[in-house]
């Protein structure tokens, strides 16, 4: 089991796997959670200052998470997700773009009882050409391995 002291910190990792987006994948999203019209209608995103078809933010957020649990971890002693701040979406994600997930442990501090401690972590969406399409730092409530004294 790992525990929040046992989590290495500034030690980047990346998915085992890959994510294609296509025409099909990101108009199926779309549809059915996003309808903006360029994540669904070719000619309008034609006319988009991107130019063509592309995801819906919360698809691009979906993929990373999707990703992220390709990266072996080993059992974890996490509780609960905390929230997520710094979300940022850098650039686009396109048909054609195979993405994949980096995620790096940044930081950990106190939880809200002795038994428990806060992890941030770091999640980042790259495509083929190494460029960061989202990130955002998530935090997640651990066990600790041994209770701060009280």
């Amino acid at each position: 089991m790992i525990y929040w002291e046992d989590v290495v910190l500034d030690e980047p990792r990346e998915s085992s796997e890959r994510y294609l987006l296509t025409a099909e994948n990101i108009k199926a999203f779309a549809a059915e959670w996003d309808p903006f019209p360029p994540h669904v209608d070719e000619a309008a995103a034609a006319r988009s200052p991107i130019g063509q078809l592309f995801a819906a933010g919360v698809h691009l957020l979906s993929v990373t998470i999707r990703l992220s649990h390709t990266i072996p971890s080993g059992e974890t002693a996490s509780i609960a997700g905390r929230g997520w701040d710094k979300l940022r979406f850098h650039r686009p994600g396109v048909a054609g773009d195979e993405l994949r997930a980096r995620v790096t442990h940044v930081e950990r501090g106190p939880g809200s009882r002795p038994e428990r401690g806060v992890l941030v972590s770091r999640f980042e969406l790259l495509n083929q050409h190494d460029e960061l399409v989202i990130s955002f730092d998530a935090h997640v409530v651990m066990l600790r391995r041994e209770p701060l004294a009280a």
